[in-house]
């Protein structure tokens, strides 16, 4: 009798599994049409949502908050800062502590530019899940 419980039980899981990944999976031909209509909405400086994408992989939030609201460094949602300014802190680091980022490439900033100007509109994305291809909110 134990034995069939157990059995049901490990049924019971791989089928809620099953169904979960069923649900949450994206077919490739959607993920990759919705990535080539978000980047087409973006303009000639940068993509806000690549740069949102890039803040969070990199961790900048630990420092300057989950929304670049600020924490324990300034924030970032006013005044906004322009690529030059972006690309001097990345570059250089800060002498208030945050380290350079020399991994980070020309269009990694223009990115992190356009998303710190995309902030306080309503083209600011807020998604938490930067691993996905498209990102949900």
């Amino acid at each position: 009798m134990r034995f069939v419980l157990i059995l049901a039980l490990l049924v019971a899981c791989a089928a809620l599994l099953v169904f979960t990944a069923v649900q949450t999976a994206r077919p490739a031909k959607l993920a990759a049409a919705a990535i080539t209509s978000a980047a087409a909405a973006d303009d000639e400086n940068g993509s806000p949502i690549e740069g949102r994408r890039i803040f969070m992989r990199e961790n900048c939030y630990s420092c300057h908050g989950g929304f670049a609201g600020g924490g324990m460094c300034p924030s970032l949602r006013e005044p906004r800062p322009d690529e030059d300014e972006v690309r001097e802190a990345v570059r250089n680091g800060t002498r208030s502590g945050m380290p350079r980022f020399p991994e980070l490439t020309e269009v990694d900033i223009q990115n992190l530019a356009a998303y710190f100007q995309s902030l306080r509109t309503r083209r600011e994305p807020t998604f938490t899940h930067w691993w996905e291809p498209v990102p949900t909110q």
